[in-house]
């Protein structure tokens, strides 16, 4: 059996292009459009050679698989709420990189890959959630938690940002607000309360 030895050095380079190609990939949908991205066109953009890409990516749909792992990872929104402080700050800490990042964001939640990705992680977010809530409302019966929870999880990510920036026009610091807010309210606590501490972080 033949054993490739892949030096540091080698391995670095691999890491790098495989990122290359995955930053590139994010940039050619910033548009919003999943539909444009080919194998070609991050190739040509990336500068490397469309083999170098399938050495990576073996279909379109590997790549784009691939593509919102490495996106969640930029935006920050890899790993899950641990506790309450956690849930009422992710509004404020994510809104921003959701503009930043905002046509890649959309494409996302609008993709079956985008989709399958959020679904695969499904279990592990929903346990997080509702240990979450089982800390704030200790008192409250699993079915209570679970609908809050879910209300939450919404709230607070990328769907929740788009639909208070796109139906509600608010800017991002309001929108941010208005989500700390409901979160607040949802865990029986006092919004009032919630967002002066916020405003004094």
């Amino acid at each position: 059996m033949n054993t490739v030895y892949l030096s540091p050095l080698r391995r670095q380079y691999t890491a790098q292009t495989r990122q290359r190609i995955l930053d590139t990939a994010i940039a050619s949908i910033q548009g919003g459009e999943v539909e444009s991205l080919t194998i070609a066109g991050v190739a040509k953009q990336a500068g490397v050679t469309e083999r170098t890409v399938y050495r990576h990516f073996q279909t379109r749909e590997e790549l784009l698989k691939a593509v919102w792992p490495h996106m969640q990872s930029r935006v920050g929104t890899a790993g899950f709420p641990h506790d309450v402080p956690s849930l009422l700050a992710a509004p404020a800490r994510l809104y921003p990189r959701f503009d930043a990042e905002a046509g890649a964001v959309r494409a996302s939640m609008y993709s079956q890959a985008g989709r399958e990705v959020r679904t695969s992680a499904n279990p592990e977010r929903q346990k997080a959630f509702m240990a979450c809530l089982a800390q704030a409302m200790p008192g409250a019966d699993d079915a209570t938690r679970r609908r809050r929870a879910a209300v939450i999880q919404m709230i607070g990510s990328s769907h929740g940002w788009a639909c208070l920036k796109d139906y509600w026009g608010l800017d991002t610091e309001e929108a941010a607000r208005a989500a700390r807010e409901a979160i607040a309210l949802l865990l029986g606590q006092d919004p009032n309360e919630i967002a002066t501490e916020g405003a004094k972080t």
